[in-house]
């Protein structure tokens, strides 16, 4: 029998035939003799073809991989033109096959040794034993887990049992009260959340309990299980389990309660669930809301900050069903999981893009599952919201906020506004100050972490990266320059390079610039910032949060990371401090990318009562800030939409863009000439070459060009046979989320 396979780990983008002596499964690993070569395969299907390697055994003895994954793979392959082994290897965590055994089982009714090792039926029977009877049929092997799940424990629940008043005649200790002010912001916890987060053991909870302050329990009530939903919500929940169309796109405006659908959904349904989000930071807040609203069901958590053996366990859990519904990032999707329903929290956003060594959009994955499929965003796709609006995906919309309103947005025009600090309006400060005399948190977005650029006052000379041609950020705290493409580090220069001058200025503002600026205007409040430079991992992030969630910060700063789907009912304020730069990228989805960040920071305030948002900028009558100024995504869309159509650009057409990359300069662009120059005798619709938007990355000079085209398969294939002439480095993106790549 021939079959197609995929070759694990390998950069090809191709399948290949092998032959095999017996049956194989769909999506099923194997070993097989390649060019020479001992390697793992998956495989396709039974397909004739010219063989270039032979099967030589099973790695796992069973496939865990579905008819329509696997098809949905290779079908991403050829579209995303990336390695197909790379994406089959996504599904199986390194050293996973580690844990099979091969175990024999009786053919005969006669023998009793079903399920026992093959090394133990070995040393009762002997090698020539086994033989005997597998050449015989007595006996046949297959591979199973060798798998010790942890001792599940208990959890502990806590719950408030007084009222404000009773509480506050009670006298607290330090802990006490911090177990109390956390609990009336959280309405309930879990004694490991509490002895993670605030350090608190089981003594204080008792304590509390004694004074009839608290609830402990291991059950979580059915009383805390429903939540009341507006009319509109059980109308779409409704409209949803009919299921007449599996793919429906829930547009909602931000805080109108979207999560309160997904999980009806999934309670009413009773359906196997694979819940997606963008960020990590968003997974407890998620896990905490469906344990708070469908108790009983088994959890799992998976994202690429777990460790291997946590990795591995998750794995356990999931292919031997005993996961109800699986809460993860993008890799979350790969995992073998038997799920009736999908979930895509925040569709719209970037994080949904893989962009390294292999190249996908989860999207286009998970359209391709045969079951049902929510996209959930304020801000959704384009392509979706042109298909929802024309009745190929299912539309539920949801226009106002639950429990609440829409924040105040106000535009403050920094060509007319004195400014108090740098980059910061005075307005802005007002308001700040109001919201936190009135016991208020404020958010400040900010673009660009680190505290400035430094700019030579003689000459305008901009220190820069000698890597790359970007200008290095300076980070006061650290006293050090750093490259924020390739991590370059430097110590700031004495005296410029160009003019030798000794007197520099910061220019630009970044989250520590901004985190000190504050301090001097607010001293004695507690402001903290947040991007990749000060939270290097999940757990530190979650305990900003925490910290949040629970009013101890007064101001947070962060850049994008803040933005993303948070739902932190003590921000009163958003501020906006620098959106003018993200504009004036040369980018098709610039003015697109800055309208739904606008809308998902003015998002974030207000999730309780009414909130308001400042958006400072020097160009008020951008479209992109006038519409989200509105909130009016529909029209933004409208606009957005006709504006593509004309200029051929995504959804209307595919966009395929070619990076070049070459340690010499003149070489680099004599390269992107030559593949251009031939790719236009096979009259493709080519923009460029031109030099990238970043010139010099890591060393390497880039250059890119833009192909448009309605059949991406027939594309692909042109550009990996022109570009296989060439000892050039190149790497291609479908559709991508921005052309400005770092």
């Amino acid at each position: 029998m021939v079959y197609e396979v995929a070759i694990s780990n390998s950069s090809f983008k191709r399948t290949f035939f092998v032959n095999s002596d017996f049956k194989l499964e769909t999506g099923e690993r194997i070993f097989l003799k390649f060019r020479g070569k001992k390697e793992i395969g998956y495989v396709l299907k039974e397909n004739p073809g010219k063989v270039e390697g032979e099967v030589i055994g099973k790695v796992d003895g069973r496939s865990f991989l579905e008819g329509w994954f696997v098809e949905a793979l290779n079908e991403a392959s050829n579209f995303f033109n990336t390695p197909i082994g790379r994406l089959f290897d996504l599904s199986f965590p390194k050293g996973i096959e580690n844990y099979f055994v091969e175990k024999v089982f009786s053919n005969n009714p006669l023998y009793d040794f079903n399920g026992m090792a093959v090394r133990e039926f070995i040393e009762r029977f002997g090698e020539k034993k086994l033989k005997e009877f597998l050449m015989n049929g007595v006996i046949y092997i297959e591979k199973d887990f060798q798998y010790k799940f942890p001792r599940p424990r208990k959890e502990l629940y806590v719950f408030l049992n007084a009222s404000p008043s009773e509480i506050f005649e009670k006298k607290l200790t330090k802990k006490q009260k911090k177990v109390i002010d956390y609990l009336l912001v959280n309405n309930y916890t879990t004694y490991s959340e509490l002895r993670e987060f605030l350090d608190i053991n089981k003594d204080v909870l008792l304590q509390l309990e004694r004074k009839g302050l608290l609830r402990l329990s291991e059950e979580f009530p059915k009383d805390f299980e429903d939540i009341d939903l507006s009319e509109s919500q059980k109308k779409i929940v409704e409209d949803i389990l009919k299921k007449n169309k599996l793919k429906v796109l829930l547009y909602g405006v931000t805080g109108s309660g979207k999560t309160e659908v997904y999980l009806s959904v999934i309670k009413k349904s009773n359906l196997k669930t694979l819940y997606l989000v963008p960020e990590v930071s968003l997974i407890e807040q998620t896990v905490n809301r469906i344990k708070s609203r469908l108790s009983g069901k088994k959890v799992g958590i998976f994202h690429s900050y777990l460790t291997k053996s946590q990795k591995i366990e998750l794995w356990m859990r999931a292919v031997t069903g005993k996961i109800d519904i699986l809460v993860g990032t993008r890799s979350a999707f790969f995992i073998p999981f038997d799920k009736d329903l999908i979930i895509v929290d925040e569709e719209h956003d970037d994080s949904y893009y893989q962009d390294g060594e292999v190249v996908y959009d989860l999207i286009y994955l998970v359209e391709k599952f045969p079951g049902l499929v929510i996209f959930g965003s304020a801000t959704p796709r384009l392509e979706h919201y042109m298909k929802a609006t024309r009745n190929d995906m299912k539309l539920c919309t949801l226009k106002e906020r639950y429990g609440t309103v829409l924040p105040k947005v106000e535009v403050v025009d920094m060509k007319e506004e004195e400014k108090v600090i740098p980059y910061v309006s005075k307005s802005i400060l007002k308001n700040v100050k109001r919201e936190l005399e009135n016991g208020k948190s404020v958010m400040f977005f900010v673009r660009r972490k680190g505290y400035s650029l430094i700019m030579c006052q003689n000459c305008g000379n901009v220190l820069k990266c000698p890597n790359c041609d970007v200008a290095l950020t300076y980070h006061k705290s650290e006293k050090k320059l750093k490259c924020h493409i390739c991590g370059f580090e430097s110590v700031p220069e004495i005296s410029c390079p160009i003019c030798g001058s000794a007197l520099f200025y910061e220019k630009g503002m970044g989250t520590e610039r901004l985190e000190g600026e504050l301090q001097k205007v607010f001293p004695g409040r507690n402001i903290v910032r947040v991007d990749t430079e000060v939270v290097k991992n999940y757990q530190k992030f979650q305990k900003v949060l925490k910290k949040l969630y629970e009013g101890e910060i007064d101001i947070l700063i962060g850049t994008k990371m803040i933005t993303k789907g948070l739902d932190v009912p003590t921000v009163s304020l958003i501020g906006v401090i620098d959106v003018d730069a993200m504009r004036n990228i040369p980018d098709y989805n610039s003015s697109l990318n800055l309208f739904r960040l606008l809308v998902q920071v003015i998002g974030r305030a207000g999730r309780k009562e009414k909130g308001k948002a400042l958006i400072q900028t020097y160009e008020r009558d951008s479209f992109a800030i006038e519409y989200a100024l509105r909130q009016d995504v529909e029209g933004y869309y409208e606009y957005e939409l006709k504006q593509r159509k004309d200029l051929e650009y995504p959804p209307f057409v595919n966009i395929i863009q070619v990076i070049i990359y070459s340690n010499n300069k003149e070489l680099g662009l004599k390269s992107a000439k030559k593949l251009v120059l031939e790719l236009e005798n096979f009259n493709l619709k080519i923009l460029g070459p031109t030099e990238f938007f970043i010139p010099k990355i890591r060393n390497n000079f880039l250059y890119h060009f833009i192909v448009k085209t309605h059949d991406v398969g027939k594309t692909n294939r042109i550009l990996n046979e022109v570009i296989s002439k060439y000892p050039t480095k190149v790497k291609i993106r479908v559709n991508p989320p921005s052309l400005y790549v770092t």
